[in-house]
């Protein structure tokens, strides 16, 4: 008889010290997808001074990152449900890491453009795999505790990144920013066996038929269970889009900043997601899913407000601009778990292409919000004012659209 233990029974269920070091994995990866979003906003200015690149091309970077994110969704979530969740994270962080060179590397606007499309390709397929086994591994329960954390990640990672890319873009150039996003990036990869194991077997895959596919899609579109509690979530990042790209030129061109200091004005900001987040852990267990949903949507529809008045009183300095963000920040936190579990829990039998759609809509709003101030852009005194409009704007329809989800949430 062989010394050797006998392999575990396939239907054998993972131990709680395994799941927990997954999550810790998830959370972990889903925190490198976004860090690549916007660490490299505080070196915005250095960027256009060194490779002679006007604030519309560099905003362009963002807005193709997150349009490329958003459009890489749609494909590589069925790859998910028919290859597996591993290899897809696997290949989403080599995908990621080249990115990420050719970014450090590049000495014109091309192999930097096309250096952030990879990085997005690589990011979608992190992000789309990573909420898919949430939904494989973890119960109902455990899932809205995982995906508090990675909701939070999801909204905090590209608001924190610019108190590091401040600090780094002041001591060591911006190009150091995407040295390290390497760095980093080859260390998950080298340990990403170690820290993950494959949530979905081989007979739960499911074959890609495109036709199948779009029909899915399709449905899920149609599905008021999946698209209504999506509108506020989307709205938020849609707000969050606009943001990224008009903080920097308002901050550090308009009222004057160094790029270190505009990178900690993110800390509150990254206190408002963290604080929306207990909010929703606290309240979701004492008033249930859509109380805490529509209390996450009247604190965002504050912000908005307070951004009314910000236009309306004439207030452009920082710390009005940094409350209003600030409140919405909380609400966005406070309702952005309850949306991504009731969205992911609509079509069980089809979590890849379900993740794969939202990570689209979401990023697609971003995009949108992040195109509109990019657009608008002219490094005066209006960008405060098309900033708080968006934050009003978007805050009154979140309030509307929770009110519609009565009846889809919980």
């Amino acid at each position: 008889m062989s010394s050797n233990p006998e392999p575990p029974p396939p239907d054998t269920p993972p131990s709680p010290r395994s799941l927990a070091t997954l999550g810790v994995y998830l959370v972990l990866i889903t925190a490198l997808a976004r860090l690549g979003t916007s660490l490299y906003l505080p070196a915005l200015p250095g960027i256009s001074g060194e490779l002679h690149l006007s604030a519309h091309q560099l905003s362009f970077t963002m807005t193709a990152y997150l349009l490329t994110f958003a459009i890489a969704s749609v494909f590589l979530g069925p790859l998910s449900d028919h290859f597996g969740r591993q290899r897809m994270v696997q290949g989403g962080i080599g995908i990621f890491l080249i990115g990420s060179l050719c970014s450090a590397v590049a000495q014109g606007y091309g192999l930097l453009l096309a250096g952030r499309i990879l990085q997005a390709i690589g990011g979608t397929a992190i992000q789309v795999s990573s909420r898919a086994m949430t939904r494989d591994a973890f119960s109902d329960k455990q899932m809205i505790g995982l995906l508090g954390w990675m909701a939070t990640v999801t909204g905090l990672t590209p608001i924190l990144a610019p108190v590091l890319g401040g600090l780094i873009t002041q001591a060591c150039g911006w190009r150091s920013n995407f040295y390290l996003l390497t760095g980093v990036t080859l260390l998950v990869m080298i340990s990403s066996n170690h820290l993950s194991h494959e949530t979905l077997p081989p007979e739960k895959r499911t074959p890609i038929h495109m036709l199948d596919v779009l029909n899915a899609y399709f449905a899920m579109l149609k599905s008021s269970s999946f698209i209504v509690p999506l509108i506020p979530v989307m709205l938020c990042f849609a707000v969050q889009g606009t943001y990224l790209v008009a903080s920097p030129f308002i901050f550090i061109r308009v009222l004057h900043m160094l790029p270190a200091m505009f990178g900690l004005t993110c800390i509150l900001l990254v206190g408002g997601l963290m604080t929306g987040r207990f909010i929703c852990l606290y309240m979701v267990e004492k008033r249930g899913d859509y109380v805490t949903f529509l209390t996450g949507c009247m604190i965002a529809f504050s912000g908005g407000l307070l951004s009314l008045a910000i236009i309306g009183l004439n207030w452009t300095g920082a710390t009005p601009l940094l409350t209003a963000a600030t409140l919405f920040c909380i609400g966005f936190g406070t309702l952005l778990p309850i949306g991504m579990k009731t969205g992911l829990s609509a079509f069980r039998k089809r979590v890849g292409a379900s993740s794969a759609l939202y990570g689209c809509l979401t990023l697609g709003a971003t995009a949108a919000g992040s195109a509109i101030a990019g657009s608008l852009l002219n490094q005066s005194e209006r960008d405060i004012r098309t900033l708080c409009i968006v934050t009003a704007a978007a805050g009154s329809l979140i309030l509307l659209s929770g009110l519609m989800s009565r009846h889809k949430v919980g």
